[in-house]
């Protein structure tokens, strides 16, 4: 009886014993998840942590660098230079290496910056870069102009506009198409040709006249910094001109949210002229606010002390809102 009341107060002892926590540093004993519990898939080489810059090796053997911005128990999202914000399945990812702040440097990307859209436009002209399959913009220039962007596949989109200017009739407001094709040539020079197509309404009948411009661009550099040079002719109704209009122009992002924008045309022809836009963008994640100030340059003289070049200095004259939506869709680099 004596020796069965000892093995039962060793027993409960014991029981109560495997209740208590683990003392701090003391061996854990292995868990089995219970179920519905489920355990994030383990990711070779580092544990990842917000914040973090992160050189990322897919299984498929394509490699990127990034800022890790979220992650699941099922997935890792990033925001990387070229290819934008990226979200890939913890399954697809083969190994997480950790870049140091040199090593980040060397990549060209900076750790507080975001992603800003893929350079696909400057103020208004298109550059040869596109938006990525999934990427919309929605924007608004002079307030009276609104319209739409689509990346429909990573090469091509598709954009709208529509003038409305309060007081006209719907039939006789301003629309335009603004379809563009794009090829990367290399990682960091694209080539890309469109249209700039503008319903003219005649204000009189409804009806209106269809002109705009046909072009072809080649851009060199990143989504935040680039150089655009491009070529376009004018056509008005079944006829196209024979003088092309020239266009170079540039972004420069000097700070996380601020980016130094020009934008160049010259018509090829003596008795014509330049004109141009130049000034920044604001930007925010999703958003941006372009301010630019405006040149107009003639190539002839009226006069003796008539001046060629007129300029707005520093006061805006192009006002336009943009704000991105989707989640585009992002293949890695092979």
């Amino acid at each position: 009886m004596r020796y069965s009341l000892l093995l039962g107060g060793l027993l409960l002892a014991g029981s109560a014993w495997a209740q208590q926590p683990a003392l701090p540093g003391a061996p854990q004993p292995a868990t089995t998840p219970t179920a519905g519990t489920v355990a994030p898939v383990p990711i070779v080489g580092v544990d990842p942590v917000l914040g973090g810059r992160y050189e990322v090796t897919l299984q498929s053997g394509s490699v990127f660098t990034g800022t890790l911005t979220s992650l699941s128990l099922d997935a890792l999202e990033f925001d990387t230079q070229e290819l934008g914000h990226l979200r890939v399945l913890r399954t697809d990812v083969k190994q997480v290496r950790a870049l140091a702040t040199g090593a980040a440097r060397t990549t060209g990307l900076r750790p507080s910056y975001y992603d800003i859209g893929n350079g696909n436009r400057l103020f208004f002209g298109p550059t040869a870069r596109n938006l990525r399959q999934g990427e919309g913009v929605l924007q608004d220039a002079y307030v009276w102009l609104v319209g739409v962007n689509y990346g429909i596949t990573d090469n091509i989109s598709m954009g709208g506009y529509l003038s409305i200017v309060p007081g006209v009739d719907p039939g006789n407001q301003f629309i335009m198409l603004t379809p563009k094709v794009s090829v990367p040539l290399r990682e960091n020079l694209h080539a890309g040709a469109g249209a700039l197509y503008i319903r003219v309404p005649d204000f009189d009948n409804g009806n209106g006249t269809g002109v705009g411009l046909l072009y072809g661009a080649l851009t060199w550099g990143s989504a935040d910094n680039n150089l655009t040079a491009g070529i376009g002719y004018g056509f008005a109704g079944n006829g196209i001109g024979s003088t092309p209009t020239l266009m170079l122009g540039g972004q420069r992002r000097v700070s996380r949210r601020i980016s130094l924008v020009s934008e160049n045309y010259f018509i090829a022809n003596s008795e014509a002229g330049a004109g141009g836009l130049y000034g920044l963008k604001i930007n925010w994640k999703r958003t941006n606010l372009g301010l630019a100030a405006l040149y107009l340059l003639s190539y002839q003289r009226t006069g003796v002390n008539d001046s060629q070049f007129f300029t707005s200095y520093i006061i805006p004259l192009y006002v336009d809102f943009s704000f991105r939506f989707g989640k585009p869709y992002q293949r890695p680099k092979q």
